[in-house]
């Protein structure tokens, strides 16, 4: 089930239904590797739907789906990606430093050579004396930038996120896409990306693909042209604002269909 395509992740045609329910119409959204692709739209347009049919989670209704020229099963064998759900589900009798070595530690016949160091990681998050800890011990955003970190310690060259900062409080959030545009950017990872908040679609995007209300189809793409790398204050220029206007028409027009 490859689009043809090599590099990248690909999907042409793609639709969902749930018995009698069309979740998400015909659709087509390609993901270059190194590239930040969020999906913007209204709950229960088909957003998290589009993100689980590309993590192989979800079986498609009708289209293609390619991983880097592999299916999304083969892909999540070969952990070509990571996965970063809302919640950060961290193992409560495993220390932080457990948890976040967690995946590495289960797909150890997967793992790429060499793999990122988890204590470099913890401390390019903050929280390199949390190490010893719990999770009932950590904060809401710091169980988050764990979270983070366990995906990013698996080396792959995708992070497929589910609203991951959905949960937590506006400074938190803020805090949490400032950070995830830090670990991102040196890298070179690609992300698909799926939230409600224009702001942190902005802040993080390269692109940004909105959705309509179900059956979800992509009712416009905006690119956003701000420079890298990408610092707090950017959210006060007049550009951010202006791509922010153009995301919140696309939602009103996707929605009054």
């Amino acid at each position: 089930m490859s689009s043809g395509h090599d590099d990248g992740i690909h999907a042409a045609g793609v639709s969902k239904r749930f018995g009698s329910v069309e979740a998400l119409s015909p659709l087509d959204l390609s993901i270059a590797p190194g590239e930040i692709v969020t999906l913007l739209g209204p709950s229960g347009c088909g957003k998290t739907t589009l993100l689980r049919i590309v993590a192989g989670l979800e079986p498609l209704t009708s289209g293609t789906i390619s991983v880097d020229g592999l299916t999304p099963v083969s892909a999540r064998e070969l952990k070509r990606f990571g996965l970063v759900p809302q919640s950060p589900a961290l193992l409560p009798w495993r220390t932080v430093e457990a948890n976040a070595r967690l995946l590495q530690d289960i797909n150890v016949d997967a793992n790429p050579s060499p793999l990122p160091d988890v204590v470099e990681l913890l401390d390019k998050v903050g929280l390199s004396e949390f190490r010893s800890s719990y999770p009932h011990e950590l904060s809401g955003g710091m169980q988050q930038r764990v979270g983070l970190v366990r995906a990013f310690a698996l080396g792959a060259p995708y992070l497929l996120m589910d609203e991951p900062f959905a949960a937590l409080d506006e400074i938190t959030r803020a805090d949490m896409r400032h950070l995830l545009a830090s670990l991102c950017e040196p890298i070179n990872t690609g992300v698909l990306f799926v939230t409600h908040s224009l702001a942190e679609a902005v802040f993080l995007s390269d692109r940004v693909a909105v959705l309509s209300s179900r059956p979800g189809r992509i009712v416009g793409t905006v690119d956003v042209d701000l420079p890298r790398p990408r610092v707090p204050e950017l959210e006060d220029d007049p550009a951010f604002f202006a791509i922010e206007t153009e995301l919140r028409r696309l939602l009103h027009s996707g929605a009054g269909r």
